[in-house]
């Protein structure tokens, strides 16, 4: 018979190798055990004495009698017998967990080293003691170290450092190299609440345990408290409740993002050991998670010679058993005009809901009511030049999840209307998504064919840049009469009708946030463009904004300026530039004002209005792209000067010069056509040509809605005493034409109680006050088990007993009623 053994060598190694990993093991158990045990006693020792006082206590109200009359109601109504076997149970049971709890630290301790003696004992029988006792000590060494490691919680250097605003280049670049320690700090301090049992100093069991219940002295108690403190260092947090608020805070001024945003999965990561119930609404962190699918996907396209109408419709998938929100941030061309978004459990057109053109902040109003209330609406609403967010709820649960008939998916349309660029039809371009995904399952049809991706493409395309027109004639002039005599016409540009600006004097502020630091090489290039086309043929003033700590700088002449050398810190909002430009100008004129910034965060604005007016058109250029929206203070900025955005300097430069060469009735240069508005003409001639051109008009019906988005631009910059009426004015024409604009939002309602409210809404004063929603979600915080308010005294659980007796008396009396009922 053949047999597989080792060598003796082999065995003797592994039983070696067996015998340091036990006495390893042991030695950490003993250290352990010990510990463990001590804080036991801190528990252990009340407990004797309290369960010694309580009994005392308890013969003695025993033969006061005082729970003579509850024990013979209960003989009375016949629970003599539970009575009889219950209540010395529990006193028995009560006994023998006191007794367990008051010498389980004791024996826990014993037990612990007992078996570690044992392994000690018979590893240094086969090895030596020298070898026993340096194994041992040095596993006791490691705890050690890492007990004393478990103490430097990296919030405390991080809260340091960032207590005072940098107040130079040099001081903002230390931090800078330090961001890995100070964002981890913040986000240990920011979820303190679900890493740590306890803030040190709101951990007050054991001071209230021995100074309320055995009187100890107030600085016995704190002893006490403060050794046991120590000794739960590693589970309780070196900081104040209040550090979630200052770290959310300084982490969104450090890093320029909101915390839930860039470090997303670290919070979820947390909350998920929790209870946190899930907001309806979809938040920072449900961006790009897979609740929602994207089942089918369908876009066509009407062409109307120049302009075209274009449908999106989409079909929505739970795969969650709860309701969930669908969320869009996307952008369209400047020019274009949304017409309509409906809602539907079908595919059934004659079935779906209808939107309304409300006020913007009725509109928002009634739409965060009726999510809270968890019932059908829809919102799509233009937070920017070309910036849309489009919301959804909800989408029914999956079916596998609830037995309900009710609906199993959700359909949405959404309209528009575009005008030919030499590229074809403009699609909307995703910036965000929440909630929604779509894979190479999901079915897509687009302009009557049947679009497959595979791969990371089907997971990341939503919708092509643009489709290709089938009609390709030459641009034409297009005009809309619209009510009150309003003319918009269109006229197309080709490249040789652009022009950069030239004897001009233009104001250049420059964002110095952190987030610009991804974007230094672009902020390079905008500057040597501007160097070598703007700054020899105009006068250009640059004004470079700064975080708080350092003041902003005036830069006269922008030749001496190089962007190389800028440290970009911190968090600066538009509206803070503007307010830092318009102090350090004084009484400075300029023809234009550019802000060079990035995809600055959106969830970072607040709802703080400007105090403060620009003449000069105001445009932004956002490098690396255009951000998701704009708080409504900036964006009023933006409209009411006559700005505008742009994604380089030299697009913006070039809109610029060319609205100004086109005549004071230009409204905008955008999207390759100039728009111009003008009134009713007054002349004889003017007049004739009106008359020909509404003769015209009446074929142009469907070029309307785009001619009301450029007449509502037009009126934004109208000057006027009374704000309100103007903005009324503005939302009838969007309501009359069934637009989106900056001002009028879209819903869609599905009850009478909605639209009630909704009426109610917009008969508001603040009816067009919309609010900065940043998406921050509030979490549900863990109880802390260690903070006491109070501790009941011995008496109260004798109290307790006998009124558990009374009530045990009344159910037996209540049940025999029913009995003989």
């Amino acid at each position: 018979m053949l047999t597989n053994k080792q060598p003796r060598y082999l065995q003797a190694n592994g039983k070696k190798r067996s015998a340091w990993l036990q006495l390893g093991c042991h030695s950490l158990m003993l250290v352990v055990g010990i510990w463990a045990a001590t804080l036991l006693l801190y528990y252990a020792v009340p407990v004797a004495l309290y369960t010694l006082y309580g009994f005392l206590f308890f013969v003695i109200q025993f033969f006061k009698f005082t729970w003579v009359s509850p024990f013979l109601e209960m003989f009375k109504y016949g629970a003599w017998a539970s009575a009889l076997i219950w209540i010395p149970l529990s006193f028995i049971l009560f006994g023998l967990t006191c007794s367990l709890f008051v010498v389980m630290p004791s024996l826990y301790g014993f037990l612990y080293i007992h078996s570690g003696r044992k392994i000690w004992q018979s590893f240094a029988e086969q090895y030596g003691k020298n070898k026993a006792l340096i194994g041992s000590l040095g596993v006791i060494a490691a705890w050690l170290a890492i007990f004393s490691a478990l103490q430097q919680q990296p919030q405390v250097a991080a809260l340091k450092m960032l207590a005072t605003p940098p107040a130079n280049d040099s001081s903002r670049q230390t931090l800078l190299a330090k961001s890995d320690a100070i964002r981890s700090g913040l986000v240990n301090a920011y979820l303190s609440p679900y890493r740590y049992l306890s803030t040190v100093g709101e951990n007050n069991h054991i001071y209230e345990m021995y100074k309320n219940i055995w009187i100890f002295p107030d600085e016995a108690a704190h002893t006490l408290q403060n050794s046991y403190n120590f000794l739960m260092s590693p589970f309780l947090y070196q900081g104040s409740s209040a550090d979630v608020e200052k770290a959310e805070k300084l982490y969104g001024e450090f890093f320029d993002t909101e915390l839930q945003k860039g470090d997303r999965e670290a919070v979820k990561h947390a909350v998920q050991s929790t209870s946190n119930r899930e907001e309806a609404k979809a938040g920072l962190l449900n961006v790009n998670q897979e609740k929602v699918w994207l089942q089918s996907q369908e876009v066509t396209v009407k062409e109307n010679g120049d302009w075209a109408d274009v449908q999106l419709y989409e079909v929505y998938k739970n795969q969650t058993p709860n309701l969930q929100e669908v969320f869009y941030y996307f952008s369209l061309p400047e020019s274009a005009a949304v017409t309509g978004v409906w809602l539907g459990d079908t595919g059934d057109l004659n079935k779906r809901f209808v939107f309304t053109v409300s006020p913007r902040g009725a509109a928002q109003q009634v739409y965060n009511q009726q999510v809270v209330e968890r019932v059908d609406p829809a919102l799509l609403e233009q937070i920017g030049p070309k910036q849309y967010r489009l919301r959804a709820f909800p989408i029914p649960a999956k079916r596998e999840f609830t037995q309900t008939d009710g609906p199993t998916e959700m359909h949405l349309w959404l309209t528009y209307k575009v005008m030919r660029q030499p590229q074809g039809w403009a699609m909307p371009v995703l910036a965000e998504k929440r909630n929604i995904f779509w894979n190479q399952n999901t079915r897509r049809t687009i302009a009557g064919k049947e679009v497959k991706y595979s791969g990371k493409e089907a997971r990341e395309t939503w919708l092509p840049p643009f489709l290709p027109a089938v009609a390709q004639q030459p641009l034409t002039a297009q005009q809309a009469i619209l009510p009150g005599g309003n003319i918009i016409s269109a006229k197309p540009l080709a490249d040789a009708n652009y022009s950069l600006p030239q004897g001009k004097k233009f104001a250049v502020i420059l964002d110095t946030s952190r987030s610009m630091a991804a974007e230094s090489k672009e902020v390079k290039e905008t500057f040597e463009w501007l160097k070598a086309n703007a700054a020899g043929k105009n006068a250009v003033d640059l004004y470079v904004a700064s975080a708080a700590g350092m003041p902003p700088k005036f830069v006269e002449d922008l030749r001496s300026f190089d962007a190389a050398k800028v440290t970009f810190y911190g968090t600066i909002q538009l509206k803070d530039m503007l307010q830092q430009f318009a102090q350090l100008r004084g009484e400075k004129s300029y023809d234009t004002v550019f802000l060079v910034s990035d995809r600055h965060s959106y969830e970072l604005s607040d709802d703080r209005k400007l105090k403060l007016s620009i003449s000069a058109p105001l445009w932004t250029v956002h490098l690396g792209g255009l951000p998701p929206g704009y708080d409504d203070a900036t964006l009023k900025v933006i409209q009411d000067s006559g700005g505008g955005v742009a994604t380089d300097m030299k697009e913006a430069m070039q809109r610029v010069a060319t609205t100004t060469a086109s005549g004071k009735s230009t409204v905008s240069v955008v999207d390759g056509y100039v728009w111009n508005y003008a009134k009713t003409p007054q002349s004889e001639k003017s007049a004739k040509s009106a008359a020909v051109a509404e003769s015209k008009n009446a074929g142009n019906e469907g070029f309307k809605p785009i001619a009301a988005r450029q007449l509502i631009t037009a009126l934004s910059k109208q000057k006027t005493s009374n704000q309100l009426t103007q903005l009324d004015a503005m939302h009838a024409v969007a309501k009359n034409f069934k637009v989106v604009t900056p001002y009028s939002s879209m819903i869609v309602l599905v009850n009478d109680a909605q639209r009630e409210q909704l009426k109610a809404a917009e008969a508001k004063s603040d009816r067009f006050e919309r609010e900065v929603e940043s998406g921050k979600e509030q979490l549900s915080k863990p109880n802390n088990p260690l903070n006491v308010s109070g501790v009941p005294e011995p008496e109260e659980w004798l109290l307790l007993v006998v009124g558990a007796i009374g009530l045990l008396a009344i159910f037996f009396r209540q049940r025999r009623a029913k009995m003989v009922g």
